[in-house]
């Protein structure tokens, strides 16, 4: 049961993702939906800078860790993506970059936004 509810919270995780850098897209059809996306980016963009661990990532180590399963350390993007590319994560430009994008993801859909 742990095991998918872990599963449960990495799908949450990369749903959030998704929606902080594309979540922006849907702000022309859902006006009200800028508060939360405003305040999803502006969490993504402090625990960034600050180099806070996401409650998510820790949720999801503590369900793995309590089924008796393998729980990796660090953060959720360096686990799941960065290892990939070969990449630990923990790179200055690599998260000064992933804020860049996702401002840059962002910023056309709240100019298009503010205009309406």
């Amino acid at each position: 049961m742990f095991f998918v509810l872990a599963k449960v919270v990495v799908l949450s995780h990369v749903a959030f993702v998704v929606f902080v850098f594309l979540g922006a897209r849907l702000l022309k059809r859902f006006r009200w939906l800028v508060y939360l996306h405003a305040s999803c980016l502006l969490y993504a963009v402090v625990i960034t800078v600050v180099g806070w661990p996401c409650p998510l990532t820790v949720l999801e180590q503590w369900l793995l860790a309590e089924g008796g399963l393998p729980v990796y350390s660090g953060e959720f993007l360096p686990h799941y993506l960065w290892s990939h590319v070969g990449l630990r994560g923990d790179e200055v430009a690599l998260g000064a970059g992933m804020i860049i994008a996702v401002l840059a993801a962002n910023a056309s859909p709240y100019r298009s936004w503010m205009r309406t």
